[in-house]
């Protein structure tokens, strides 16, 4: 009786991972863009907006809290054609000042996936030459969107800051979800 009740659950256990197996499609998406960062002047993109009372907000003080609102580009040069934003909140968030948390959404306004969405968080190391996000979702050609991404700042004029973004998205996508074009 064990012995059969055994052998049952093993053709159903083998019935269900069959039944499951071809539900999703798995999509891999390795995108390259540049964000560019003012810290001041004229085209600033990002804004201290609260921080420790009585300490000077910046970004090497512990608890300064700022909003991002940066270009995204397709290559290096600023001028290059434009694939959308990097919008998003960072905290100094290391008592040595030398770690900031970030919160980033890259919303892409140009080109295939215009209207998409990829968020991401995680520890930035000020000091560290590559640091790496976490992707935690998106939206629209990014939906079921996990992966991580690499930050590296490639060029540093003044205030203005070039760090090119390689994302690596993996997306298990459901085969009867229609929402999504495959790419």
């Amino acid at each position: 009786m064990a012995k059969s009740l055994a052998i049952a659950s093993l053709q159903i256990l083998s019935l269900l991972l069959l039944a499951s197996l071809g539900q999703s499609k798995t999509v891999f998406t390795n995108l390259t863009v540049y964000d560019h960062e003012f810290r001041s002047g004229d085209g600033q993109s990002v804004f201290p907006v609260a921080g420790l009372p009585n300490a000077t907000w910046g970004f090497n003080q512990f608890g300064t809290v700022f909003v991002v609102d940066n270009t995204l580009t397709q290559s290096v040069s600023f001028k290059s054609a434009l694939v959308g934003r990097s919008q998003g909140i960072a905290a100094v968030a290391s008592l040595d000042n030398t770690n900031a948390e970030l919160v980033i959404t890259f919303l892409f306004t140009n080109g295939k996936y215009s209207g998409s969405t990829v968020e991401m968080k995680g520890i930035f190391i000020q000091s560290m030459g590559v640091n790496e996000l976490a992707i935690l979702g998106g939206t629209k050609q990014f939906r079921y969107a996990t992966g991580y991404a690499t930050f590296e700042v490639v060029s540093q004029v003044g205030d203005h800051l070039t760090l090119k973004a390689n994302l690596y998205i993996r997306q298990d996508i459901p085969d009867d979800y229609p929402g999504i074009a495959l790419h």
